[in-house]
């Protein structure tokens, strides 16, 4: 599939943008801090597409990380990605945001991808990634950190990744065949984003939707993006 595809994740503390051809990442930008992201995310797309040598016209798709994930760094990403499908005309399909987390990890049997979802909670699901592959092993879900712990040893361990893995190591760390990856894996890529989104259906931009694990969340800001 040698299609344009654009990655995009703002569900973090920092944004990033990708685009991609085949296997090929032409252009990739990240960094710009949360407050940053709605001045920033636009222009780092254009950005990127004269780096590459393309046009935004051009794009087949534009994939986007889904959740679960921040509030706003969601509404941001999907509002983004609605717009950029309705005025460009391009597809556009939503990416479990865990899965692209693990796919910093190219090629181990068991990889926890953990978000920290802030409140005493977790966002976390176990992968399996092998040659730029990535299947999922366990469901998302919302874990208190006892109960991570406890999912950890019950999998067998594995590379835990993210930033539940930076706050919450001293106590992960303790379970048996667990490795905490260090603070640089915890950056979710746009291009992750964009090779992932390659084997999603599209969806109409109307219908692309977040993901949230924590109802609770929902009611406090009580709108929809």
């Amino acid at each position: 599939m040698n299609t344009l595809v654009a990655g995009l994740d703002c569900t973090g503390e920092t944004c990033s943008v990708a685009l991609m051809r085949g296997e090929e990442c032409l252009a990739e930008s990240g960094g710009a801090s949360a407050r940053a992201h709605l001045r920033l995310l636009f222009p780092t797309l254009l950005e990127c597409a004269s780096r590459a040598g393309v046009r935004l016209a051009d794009l087949d798709r534009v994939a986007v990380t889904a959740g679960p994930g921040s509030f706003t760094g969601l509404r941001l990403g999907i509002v983004t990605a609605r717009t950029m499908a309705q005025v460009l005309g391009c597809r556009v399909v939503p990416v479990d945001t865990l899965e692209a987390l693990a796919r910093n990890v190219p090629d181990s049997p068991r990889v926890v991808a953990a978000l920290d979802a802030r409140r005493g909670e977790i966002f976390a699901a176990c992968f399996e990634t092998r040659a730029g592959e990535c299947r999922r092993l366990t469901a998302d879900r919302a874990f208190t950190p006892e109960e991570l712990a406890g999912a950890l040893e019950s999998w067998g361990g594995g590379l835990l990744l993210g930033s539940a893995a930076a706050r919450y190591g001293p106590l992960l760390g303790q379970v048996p065949g667990v490795r905490v990856l260090p603070p640089i894996f915890a950056q979710i890529r746009g291009s992750a984003v964009a090779l992932a989104g390659r084997r999603v259906e599209p969806v109409a931009a109307l219908e692309l939707a977040p993901t949230y694990l924590r109802s609770a969340e929902v009611q406090l800001h009580g709108v929809r993006p």
